[in-house]
């Protein structure tokens, strides 16, 4: 436990969270349009790689941080995993907000 909170409790409010994303995301599919979500725990590239040859998916999206080159390149890139490791077109979609 650190500053007052157990590692369980933590977990279960990411988890809120993390549903609370994937709710408003879905949210923003147009009608007509098929949206699947997951959500899961791990190393995410082979993660999403791993549902991708699971499901029969036509398209993946994935929003990007914005990081340049130098930083993906030395703290990884799930958009460049995905990208190589999959068979399926992979959309990337950039972080609106401006840069902090």
């Amino acid at each position: 436990m650190f500053a007052g909170i157990s590692v369980e409790t933590l977990t279960e409010e990411l988890g809120k969270w993390a549903d609370q994303v994937l709710d408003a995301a879905a949210g923003t599919v147009p009608d007509g349009v098929g949206v699947h979500t997951v959500q899961a725990s791990g190393h995410a590239g082979p993660a999403i790689v791993k549902e991708i040859e699971r499901g029969a998916y036509d398209l993946v999206v994935l929003g990007t941080r914005g990081r340049g080159r130098a930083q993906e390149g030395l703290l990884g890139s799930v958009n460049g995993y995905v990208h190589f490791h999959s068979k399926i077109p992979l959309l990337s979609v950039p972080d609106p907000s401006p840069p902090a």
